[in-house]
C-alpha cells in the first residue's frame, strides 16, 4: 500500500486498511506520524518511508515521464484562491495535486 501524501488522515486510513504480513509505504511528507510495533499495526507489517530514490532510479522516471507513461494532474489556483484551495484540500475534495500560483 502507497500513501503518496502522508497526512495523519490518510496514514489513519493506512494502517487500518493494510493487511497481516502487508507493507505501508510512506512516500508524502504531509506531517503525519504513524506508530509501529505490537498493538499499534497487524502483525508483520511492514512500515517504510522512503524520502527519494538512487540517481538510476531518478532517471527511470524521467524516463517513464518522457514516454507519456507518467502523468501528473494538476489543478491551479491564483492566490486570491488559496483559502478555497486549503479549504477543499481539508474537505477531500481535490482529487489532484493542488497548486497555489501567484
Amino acid at each position: 500500500m502507497f500513501d503518496f501524501v502522508g497526512a495523519q488522515p490518510t496514514l489513519d486510513i493506512a494502517r487500518e486498511a493494510a493487511a497481516i504480513d502487508g507493507i505501508i509505504q510512506i512516500v508524502g511528507i504531509g506531517g503525519g506520524v504513524l506508530p509501529t510495533g505490537f498493538f499499534s499495526t497487524p502483525f508483520g507489517m511492514a512500515v517504510q518511508a522512503p524520502y527519494w530514490g538512487s540517481r538510476s532510479e531518478l532517471m527511470e522516471v524521467l524516463e517513464l515521464a518522457r514516454n507519456g507513461l507518467v502523468t501528473v494532474h494538476v489543478e491551479e489556483f491564483t492566490l486570491d484562491q488559496s483559502p478555497k484551495a486549503y479549504a477543499r484540500l481539508h474537505a477531500g475534495t481535490i482529487r489532484s495535486r493542488g497548486v497555489v500560483v501567484p
